[in-house]
């Protein structure tokens, strides 16, 4: 086809196709008149939702070049998060595996000793990475099998990697970024083992960027989402690193072989050693909210202006109009803005907590939310991107242009990393029953916040006679302490029952099995409850709406516990306010879509426009695409 003739081709279907557009109404004007309909104050939202994150959304990147302070602010994390990770998380877990994974270490498990490699990482003069995961193990850090043996002579430690198993796996930044890394290897010292330690090791040549002698480092190659990451396999061949690259906060070794750790008992060491990932954590529970957000934002602006169907006569209407459409997209609208509470709320936590980050008491309760949330949020996000992608139906959903299969497999790893989400809520489980059987039995006050409850809850008469019962919050409270409260208690008495005839090990796995998962996502319902009580959104009636819809689905989701325990919750009001409230609701959602999602150019979605002109906009894309004609 020659130019001329491919030209006027475009120049037809661009015409036809503006024909058509016109035929079914103007889709920038939908999107606009949807718009109209919110009454939300938007800079009011960005402050509840993003608090004092929302300046530093805006201007990211000077801060990284410009203003170097911001590296030592507790909340670099969250920064992350909300402003690179729409863009492209793989871009946003580089930063993260660099600032909070390699400079958090340091500052965590170093000394003045390490200073420089601090100053180093913070200027970006050094790369970092964390070589924690192997082959062999990734949970179980404490069975990894990378060694680091001293030698006397040399006052050096020599690192080794002497089985595939301990091979470094998974390491992110590693297979052609960084230079610095962060070891953890069993330290031995004339034989004898002393447990895992963290290692500073320089793995590439500062001055070239060739790897080190005696490292060998591989391109982990492609995998299912993220391949922005180059995650790396590395592995030691007797790497000697100086004796003042042990991060010795907790321990140290003498030169001449002396063991002198700061706590005698090497299991609180241990524990303590691994506090200040939490704060990883932390960010990945913020991950599951915001790429919520994201999609829906796809899923909302496309559903306002594709027109489908209308009355006999009549012309097409926006498929938002439609209670199906309602109850997929609005309702989970409604429940991303609670978690997004809960999960601003368990970072603030972080930031308040972590200065006491190696006592384990204090830690312990910001240890068990973060345990079940980040697997709970992720996979509500995972459900949520495949309901907006159905929304674009046909091919317009499986095309590449609306993102959303790119955003699900990167988003869908959020679900694995960093340990089994299952495996996670036995740690919530095993906090939340020490805590009930301290006061129980040895009438200990518990001393945290989420758990307070526990101290004065009582059964009560509770009735659900007309609608306004199902939104009291003293009502919804009450049914989710009653809830968490009932669970706990029959898992108690079955581990018991079980322990009369096992050992724990073959007790608990069979009781959490049938009877522990629901608690552990029963006091996270409960914390998110509670963080979005306690906001400052009096005579917000939005907001209250998006609460009221929250409260809906955890009563339509537990139906049949409420049932068996006889509670009068009718399944059918509890449709019926399903269905009025989310159709109250759909008029604010591009208000609040407008108001805390990325701009276009962030967000890089077509189907996400804001000014909702997505037909034109996907047309002129694939026509001025290489070989379209």
């Amino acid at each position: 086809m020659s130019s001329e003739q491919r030209v006027k081709l475009l120049h037809q279907q661009f015409e036809a196709y503006k024909e058509m557009n016109e035929q079914v109404t103007n889709p920038i004007e939908s999107l606009q008149h949807y718009r109209q309909l919110s009454t939300i104050d938007k800079a009011k939202y960005v402050e509840i939702f993003y608090g004092r994150n929302s300046k530093y959304i805006q201007n990211l990147f000077d801060i990284v070049n410009k203003n170097l302070d911001a590296f030592m602010l507790h909340h670099l994390e969250e920064l992350a998060s909300f402003a690179m990770d729409g863009f492209d998380p793989a871009v946003c877990v580089r930063f993260g595996v660099h600032f909070s994974l390699y400079i958090k270490t340091i500052l965590n498990l170093g000394t003045e000793n390490h200073k420089q490699y601090f100053e180093n990482a913070q200027t970006l003069t050094d790369i970092g990475s964390f070589s924690l995961t192997e082959l062999g193990h990734g949970s179980n850090v404490r069975q990894v099998q990378t060694t680091a043996k001293y030698d006397k002579d040399t006052q050096t430690f020599i690192i080794n990697t002497p089985t595939d198993l301990a091979t470094k796996f998974w390491i992110g930044s590693k297979a052609n970024l960084a230079n610095m890394t962060v070891v953890f290897a069993q330290l031995y010292i004339d034989g004898k083992q002393y447990g895992v330690h963290a290692f500073l090791v320089e793995i590439r040549d500062k001055t070239n960027h060739n790897v080190k002698s005696g490292i060998t480092i591989e391109d982990f190659g492609p995998k299912n989402g993220l391949n922005g990451i180059e995650n790396g396999i590395l592995i030691f061949k007797n790497v000697r690193v100086p004796i003042a690259n042990m991060l010795d906060r907790f321990a140290i070794v003498t030169p001449s072989g002396e063991f002198k750790p700061s706590i005698e008992d090497p299991d609180k060491r241990f524990a303590v050693q691994l506090a200040s990932l939490l704060g990883g954590r932390g960010t990945l529970i913020y991950y599951g909210p915001i790429t919520s957000l994201n999609a829906l934002d796809i899923g909302i602006r496309y559903a306002a202006i594709r027109k489908q169907v209308g009355l006999s006569g009549e012309k097409e209407q926006s498929i938002l109009e439609y209670p199906l459409t309602q109850l997929r997209l609005i309702v989970p609208l409604a429940s991303t803005l609670v978690y997004m509470i809960a999960a601003k709320a368990i970072n603030n936590l972080w930031d308040t907590t972590q200065n006491n980050v190696f006592n384990p008491n204090k830690m312990a309760e910001i240890h068990a939310l973060s345990s079940v949330l980040k697997g709970k949020f992720a996979t509500f996000s995972n459900k949520v991107i495949l309901e907006c992608r159905y929304i674009l139906r046909g091919s317009q959903g499986q095309h590449p242009f609306n993102k959303l299969g790119v955003m699900l497999h990167d988003q869908d790893i959020n679900n694995i990393w960093e340990g089994d989400a299952n495996v996670f809520m036995q740690q919530t489980l095993k906090f939340c029953m020490d805590q009930k059987n301290k006061f129980i039995n040895n009438q200990q006050p518990i001393q945290y916040p989420s758990l307070k409850f526990l101290q004065t809850f009582k059964i009560r008469p509770i009735k659900f006679a007309k609608d306004e019962d199902y939104f009291c919050p003293k009502n919804i409270q009450y049914l989710l302490e009653y809830k968490f409260d009932k669970q706990l208690n029959n898992f108690i008495q079955d581990l018991t029952a079980n322990l009369s005839n096992y050992d724990m090990l073959k007790s608990w796995n069979p009781s959490f099995a049938f009877k522990g998962q629901q608690i552990s996502n029963s006091y996270a319902d409960l914390y998110c409850f509670q963080k979005w009580q306690e906001l400052n959104i009096k005579n917000d009636s939005v907001l209250e709406r998006a609460f009221q819809i929250w409260c809906l689905t955890i009563f339509e989701n537990e139906q049949e516990f409420y049932k068996n325990n006889e509670f009068n919750i009718s399944e059918a009001a509890v449709k019926r306010l399903l269905m009025k409230l989310s159709n109250q609701f759909k008029d604010e959602a591009i208000g609040i879509i407008d108001a805390l999602v990325p701009p276009d150019e962030v967000l890089g979605s077509i189907f996400g426009s804001q000014d909702g002109d997505i037909y034109n906009k996907f047309m002129q894309k694939i026509c001025n695409g290489k070989n379209t004609f």
